[in-house]
């Protein structure tokens, strides 16, 4: 009998001895009785440093009389075992003063009059590490479904047409611009595009063979740059259609680019061989288009020649791409007014900070249409706090919570701190609670801009002074 008893204890030392969990068994007094090399590699302590040491010091002094009183409860309950913490998961202490989560299960035995507990440990840092990145994977996912509906939404409400059949037929072309820059992005798993396929693909859809050239150094632009120079190829290629080169089967298209000596990009295009042409009498969707996409969304500068032989653009941008190698391949629009900088102080002032040219230029254009001044749009908060310090009178602020890729809050709270009233329009469901602003209104992209009308005029506290506005 006594062979056996000393077998099985064996047997059972050489399990604990193996395991890949941690187990710690502590007395009455929560004092340490065994700590096996898991716990040793869990910890980063040896057995003999820790025997006949209180338990607490395994656990984050803020955590330390809740764990006490559930050791308490948990014997005067009378169960032998239990899950410990939330879903199992408690909080503990590396002998280097690390924290981290563990999955813990606790039991208990009474030998004689002593009361041993028993903890079996897993870390599940790198798990809850994987979740989090999962849910963020997942928040992200849909604040970029949202913007892509924000943005296809400001394409459809701000295309203008004189007769049904150009409407659909400028929108289907405007909406394909952008299916071709998510493919693009898609294919380089949204880290960016190379700038010749981001061309080439865009002149592709309306240029016959040989009719265009696409020529310059090797450049991938980053992602957030992809989608807006789409879009300024599509309109310049759908104006070269309608009045310039590709009116013409002779006529051709050059898009050449360099990068100039200060890390800038230009980006020439050239129309040939097409009718003479001039600026226009109006200027319409496509010019304001061109301006803010270039000069606003992508930080840029653009200026436009409309030389008799055909129109010129150039296009430089700063900071939105990486220089390969070189590399060579073949494959109209108005000039645009700038940006407000200021706005009329005898109306509702709102301030417009979203960097989606496009998006802010449906809630510019809607809310203007509603009997609000504009301040803006600023597409960074650089801008933004420009705008806000160079206008004495704020009545409301519209703000995207994500600003190329900075979260707006500061701003938000600078504008609050100075008492101006303010809301977020974003691709995100919710604000963060811990900057003091989870009772800011909140309108999801898509957004209504009856629906925003009304939340701004509830805010700013002022009377309805738009005509029929409901």
């Amino acid at each position: 009998m006594d062979r056996k008893i000393r077998e099985t204890e064996a047997r059972l030392a050489g399990i604990v001895e193996s395991v890949m969990d941690a187990i710690i068994t502590v007395d009455a007094r929560h004092r340490v009785v065994l700590f096996n090399p898991a716990a040793e590699a869990m910890f980063g302590i040896t057995a003999d440093e820790v025997l006949g040491q209180p338990l607490t010091r395994f656990i984050p002094e803020k955590f330390r009389s809740t764990h006490d009183q559930f050791i308490r409860q948990f014997r005067e309950a009378g169960a032998t075992t239990r899950r410990m913490g939330a879903l199992g998961a408690v909080n503990a202490l590396r002998a280097n003063g690390e924290a981290f989560p563990a999955e813990a299960s606790i039991s208990h035995v009474r030998i004689g009059d002593d009361h041993l507990a028993t903890v079996i440990l897993r870390d599940i840092t790198e798990r809850q590490r994987n979740e989090e990145a999962r849910q963020l994977l997942a928040r992200e996912v849909d604040h970029r479904a949202k913007n892509a509906l924000a943005v296809a939404q400001a394409l459809v409400s701000l295309t203008r047409a004189e007769t049904i059949a150009d409407y659909a037929q400028a929108v289907k072309g405007r909406l394909s611009a952008l299916a071709r820059a998510h493919s693009l992005l898609s294919e380089g798993a949204w880290q960016g595009a190379d700038l010749d396929r981001t061309i080439a693909d865009e002149l592709a859809a309306y240029t016959r063979p040989g009719q265009s050239i696409v020529a310059g150094p090797a450049i991938r632009l980053a992602a957030n740059a992809v989608q807006p120079l789409s879009l300024v190829m599509h309109e310049l290629a759908t104006n070269a259609v309608k009045h310039g080169a590709l009116r013409h089967a002779s006529g051709q298209i050059a898009v050449e680019w360099v990068m100039e000596s200060d890390r800038r990009l230009a980006i020439s295009w050239t129309e040939t061989g097409g009718p003479p042409v001039a600026p226009p009498c109006a200027k319409g969707f496509g010019s304001r288009l061109l301006n803010d996409v270039i000069r606003n969304q992508l930080q840029g500068d653009l200026r436009l020649d409309w030389a008799p032989s055909g129109l010129r653009v150039t296009i430089l941008l700063n900071d939105c791409f990486d220089a390969l190698e070189n590399r060579r391949s073949a494959a109209g629009a108005p000039a645009a007014e700038p940006a407000r900088q200021q706005s009329d102080a005898s109306a509702r002032c709102v301030l417009v900070v979203e960097d989606e040219a496009l998006v802010a230029l449906e809630l510019s254009s809607g809310l203007e249409d509603l009997g609000w001044s504009i301040i803006g749009p600023a597409s960074s908060l650089e801008s933004a706090r420009k705008l806000a310090g160079q206008t004495a009178i704020i009545d409301a602020a519209v703000l995207d919570i994500n600003i190329a890729g900075q979260l707006v809050y500061p701003l938000a709270r600078e504008l609050r701190e100075r008492g101006v009233p303010i809301l977020f329009c974003s691709g995100y469901d919710a604000v963060d609670a811990g900057g003091g602003l989870a009772d800011v209104p909140i309108l999801s992209k898509p957004v209504n801009i009856g629906a925003l009308h009304r939340t701004l005029r509830d805010i700013s506290i002022l009377p309805d002074r738009s005509p029929g506005a409901a």
